[in-house]
């Protein structure tokens, strides 16, 4: 705990009035960038003792990219595992949102879902995807509308797919959804047979720079226990 709270509060001392777009539904990514000469630091705990955290930065307009890391028992009393790897993350947004039309982007993310206790089975990586993001104003806050498919070199016969919708209340307060449908992994998590992945978050946001959020994670219990993670977002000028 007092690792997050130095965090907290190196990031609130550190903002910059920066307002940036929805990055994120819960898991699954948004059509959302960042503008050049701005950064993205996106951290989240996993069973037991697990955190993972990603920099991404703003590098042309509607083109960013950064990387992803971490490892388990981080905040534990014996000696981090760290991850064999760095990932690789970028995104580039196509078309911009208009009124009757969706913001459309490319990504790439090689991240695949992390060993945790309690899990089953483990989602591969996204890498190549493509997403859609359409938001609507409306009494008590927005609400946005995603879907996204991808391709993974893991399954490279069978297109991954998934869903999302996020929430804003007054207050900075939220709420997101996202499923993944697992059609792109092990035919017995398929959602006609297993109910595919559900994500749900609950979030206080302030003015687009600071995300702090509690997320509950296969919910549906398809690859094993759900469990709960701390997710903190930082939106920073370079």
């Amino acid at each position: 705990m007092r690792f997050f709270s130095f965090t907290l509060f190196f990031l609130v001392i550190c903002s910059t009035g920066l307002a940036g777009e929805l990055m994120r539904v819960a898991g699954e990514p948004t059509a959302g960038v960042i503008a050049p000469r701005t950064f993205n630091v996106a951290m989240n705990t996993f069973p037991v003792s697990g955190l993972k955290f990603s920099v991404i930065m703003g590098i042309l307009p509607r083109f960013m990219a950064g990387l992803g890391y971490g490892g388990w028992n981080i905040n534990g009393m014996g000696d981090p595992d760290w991850f064999n790897e760095v990932y690789l993350k970028a995104r580039f947004r196509v078309f911009d949102e208009k009124q009757s039309f969706p913001a459309i982007a490319v990504g790439y993310d090689n991240e695949e879902e992390h060993a945790r206790s309690g899990a089953e089975y483990l989602r591969p990586a996204r890498d190549f995807y493509l997403v859609f993001s359409k938001n609507f104003s409306g009494l008590g806050g927005d609400m946005g509308f995603h879907f996204g498919a991808n391709l993974t070199s893991d399954s490279p016969n069978h297109l991954g797919s998934w869903l999302g919708v996020d929430k804003s209340f007054p207050g900075g307060f939220g709420v997101a959804v996202d499923w993944d449908l697992a059609t792109n992994g092990d035919t017995e998590y398929r959602f006609e047979k297993s109910g595919g992945f559900v994500d749900v978050e609950a979030y206080w946001e302030s003015f687009g720079q600071v995300r702090i959020g509690l997320r509950f994670s296969d919910v549906l219990e398809t690859g094993g226990s759900q469990y709960r993670s701390l997710v903190i977002d930082f939106l920073g000028l370079i």
